[in-house]
């Protein structure tokens, strides 16, 4: 390879690599403090305790955040795994208001008459349960953290929007029309639960 050619290349080589380290420092990682979820607050607590529970944009993109809390327990196990539990409660109440709130959409939506209400009000509970034990198997223990003061102990759990999607997709039990729904008010629906959320915390400051 000629010389001139040969410097060129290592040149744009180097131009290349410092574009993509720029590009690494523009986006904080998981462990860096500017992080939106996982980073720290100045006094050391990770941003997601303080956040807390809810249904908004993180670093998994639309999703359920579960943050499970647990004091006075010594048995170190015991504590993990009843946080643990706790954030994935959080995210079942979480995902229980927003599937109960779309499948009445859904309902209102597909109701051809007021003979069918009491069999589309059935098939629509078993919708929802359906759809209740098919998505929170997905749900993902994120994140620990325990107070070095107080020595409580937090757990983050998440329920991505995507991962919704794929067990509706997954879940052939269901009806096409139902998927079809869900599918079309996913992300509208978690993002009208989390309008309520943060209407109904600014009510109660």
């Amino acid at each position: 390879m000629p010389r001139g050619l040969l410097r060129a290349f290592c040149w744009w080589g180097c131009v290349v690599c410092a574009g993509a380290a720029l590009a690494g420092c523009m986006r904080p990682s998981e462990h860096s403090p500017e992080h939106p979820l996982l980073g720290v607050n100045p006094d050391g607590t990770p941003k997601w305790v303080r956040k807390g529970s809810g249904a908004y944009e993180g670093d998994h993109g639309k999703a359920f955040y579960g943050v499970g809390l647990v004091t006075g327990i010594r048995n170190l196990a015991l504590l993990r795994q009843t946080a643990d539990n706790r954030a994935r409660g959080e995210v079942a109440k979480l995902f229980d208001v927003y599937v109960t709130a779309m499948m009445k959409d859904y309902q209102r939506s597909s109701m051809a008459g007021e003979g069918q209400a009491s069999a589309e009000e059935q098939d629509v509970v078993a919708v929802q349960q359906t759809l209740t034990e098919t998505a929170l198997r997905g749900v993902e223990l994120r994140d620990r953290w325990r107070d070095p003061v107080t020595g409580a102990e937090y757990a983050l759990a998440v329920l991505p929007l995507d991962g919704i999607k794929q067990s509706v997709e997954a879940a052939r039990q269901l009806d096409a029309q139902v998927r079809d729904h869900v599918r079309r008010n996913a992300a509208r629906a978690i993002d009208e639960l989390d309008t309520a959320l943060r209407q109904r915390d600014e009510r109660g400051r």
